[in-house]
């Protein structure tokens, strides 16, 4: 078995038993390895049934990159198999190492194809937004990883929840500010547009990243983002996020 076959199949059964596996050296894969690694991975959830329904923003911050020596953002798949309704309540038993984000997530309106697009053009084809929780769920030891190993793990793509969506109008992306609280404590505060990152330049880069490789990106898909606060260790209690005049809910169970 080829090397890269034998890391698909380790990071499928690790998923499947819930454990994490022992972290590669940092250059065991390149970027563009990574990334071969999971569009295999992606073709064989598809393959065995599960849904393409979106995409997520990571290492969208310049403090990650120049961690890993890259460029720009990196990216990984959504299924419908990862999708938590609102409100529900996760076992810890079902994670392996979660990590809490908060982040604002677009829904596409129409289907955009290989070609020219202004930031205008991408906007105008979201049709709705909503308030997000992603469980990024890593499955090498301890979070240790190459931006290889990253993005072969599926750039840690473990579960996501999306609140009540809203139509979208771009002028909403002046003021959205947000706000996390466990059990009523707050955990963090802020407004999107005050960071380095925005949400709609995260958007932007990852539409044109996937439409340069020949990928559609399809009317009705989500677009996580990318982490509107810092990744959270997550204890058991109840999150609640306070955004776009919304409250989204979800319970870990320890």
């Amino acid at each position: 078995m080829r090397r890269e076959d034998d890391l698909l199949v380790r990071l499928h059964d690790a998923a499947q038993a819930v454990h994490a596996l022992p972290s590669l050296e940092p250059h065991a894969f390149d970027l563009s390895a990574g990334y071969t690694l999971q569009r295999e991975a992606l073709r064989r959830r598809l393959v065995a049934g599960e849904r393409l329904t979106g995409w997520k923003v990571a290492f969208a911050g310049r403090a990650a990159q120049d961690r890993f020596g890259i460029d720009e953002p990196v990216l990984g798949g959504l299924t419908d198999a990862m999708t938590v309704e609102p409100g529900s309540t996760l076992a810890f038993a079902r994670l392996i190492q979660p990590k809490l984000e908060i982040e604002l997530a677009f829904v596409l309106g129409r289907t955009l194809v290989p070609g020219f697009y202004s930031d205008e053009d991408i906007l105008a084809a979201v049709s709705e937004v909503a308030p997000a929780f992603e469980i990024a769920d890593c499955r090498w030891e301890g979070w240790r990883f190459g931006v290889g190993a990253f993005l072969a793990d599926n750039a840690a793509a473990g579960l996501y929840c999306l609140g009540s969506r809203i139509r979208f109008h771009p002028e909403q992306l002046t003021h959205v500010t947000y706000r996390l609280e466990c059990d009523g404590v707050p955990c963090g505060e802020g407004n999107a547009q005050a960071r380095e990152d925005t949400p709609q330049a995260n958007l932007c880069w990852l539409v044109r990243r996937l439409l340069a490789d020949g990928q559609c990106v399809e009317a009705g898909q989500v677009v996580l983002s990318g982490a509107l606060l810092p990744p959270m260790a997550v204890q058991a209690g109840e999150y609640r996020l306070h955004m776009l005049g919304m409250e989204l809910a979800l319970v870990f169970q320890a």
